[in-house]
């Protein structure tokens, strides 16, 4: 979390959002990267997740709109941790800081399943990665009913925020060019749309059968092949082995998901020949967040490490598989 954040959120803050929504709150939080996170108990003993969102990352509108959209394809059947409503019938409460600044505080229902770490995980697999591509498609399927709304970026809008506040005019040059390359894509309804822009494993929990999908806090308008993209890219990012040992996974892996994702919804072939520019931008936009979530703090070796990759990359103009 950014230090201007960390100064104004405090136990009072977090008391506040808690009684609105009448929980209970483990002390230690689930996450703190952009939002801060708590595992919650209701009356009845059951599980949410309490959120709180600063002001200076989204406004109060952008959060109903997320929470909106959420409720929307929750209704129609997605496997989602939906929106709870406070005891005010608010799906979002507004919470002042000490400096003028705000909170929103949201609940939500506690994904069924676990997180899958892996290979380590018994789940890792075809039948899991099938599920993937399956719980994917349902969430493209749905979008394409869902009404437009103004309080949600475009992809552009949100990698545009990253990339001017880059320091590096390399990198700043070559995420230009690139994004350039993305908007030449055609947008259609089958294509393009509001969509999670995030699944990775870190925000979905797995039962052996299906996914429960959470944080849509980076919901935005973008192709829908960009899902996609985000499964192979994390899939790979975090593993210790070469680029032909990620290629050839990555390459059995979209097979599996993408047989998952036509039973919900089908992309035509030219969409994944596009693979490559996602792939790329996610190393831009990943690089730019950790540049400004560390910028005046000492980076973490592992955040470090990670940095310098993805900034080699950029640099080569590579892709982190060769798909």
């Amino acid at each position: 979390m950014e230090i201007a954040v960390e100064r104004v959120f405090t136990k009072e803050i977090l008391a506040r959002a808690a009684k609105a929504y009448h929980v209970t709150l483990e002390e230690k939080p689930l996450g703190d990267f952009e939002n801060y996170i708590f595992k919650a108990k209701g009356k009845n003993n059951e599980d949410y997740v309490l959120r709180l969102t600063h002001s200076s990352h989204r406004s109060k509108k952008e959060v109903e709109a997320e929470l909106d959209f959420l409720r929307y394809i929750a209704e129609h059947g997605a496997k989602v941790a939906g929106p709870r409503n406070s005891i005010s019938q608010n799906l979002v409460e507004e919470i002042g800081a000490e400096d003028g600044t705000f909170f929103f505080a949201s609940l939500f229902t506690y994904a069924k399943g676990e997180q899958v770490k892996g290979e380590e995980s018994p789940y890792w697999g075809d039948a899991y990665f099938e599920s993937w591509g399956k719980a994917i498609g349902q969430l493209h399927r749905l979008t394409m009913n869902y009404p437009k709304t103004n309080y949600r970026d475009t992809w552009e809008e949100d990698e545009s925020s990253i990339v001017n506040e880059l320091e590096d005019e390399k990198v700043k040059e070559i995420a230009t060019v690139l994004m350039d390359e993305i908007k030449a894509l055609p947008i259609e309804r089958e294509t393009f749309g509001l969509m999670h822009g995030d699944i990775h494993p870190g925000n979905f929990h797995y039962d052996g059968k299906e996914l429960t999908i959470f944080d849509f806090d980076d919901a935005a308008y973008n192709y829908f092949i960009h899902d996609l993209a985000m499964v192979l890219y994390y899939s790979v990012l975090f593993t210790p082995w070469t680029v032909e040992e990620k290629t050839e996974f990555a390459r059995k892996q979209l097979q599996v998901l993408r047989k998952g994702y036509e039973y919900e919804h089908r992309l035509a072939d030219s969409w994944y020949e596009s693979l490559p520019l996602f792939l790329r931008l996610r190393d831009i936009g990943l690089y730019g967040t950790l540049q400004k979530k560390f910028k005046g703090k000492d980076m973490p070796d592992h955040f470090r490490e990670l940095a310098e990759q993805l900034y080699e990359r950029i640099i080569k103009k590579e892709a982190i598989v060769n798909i």
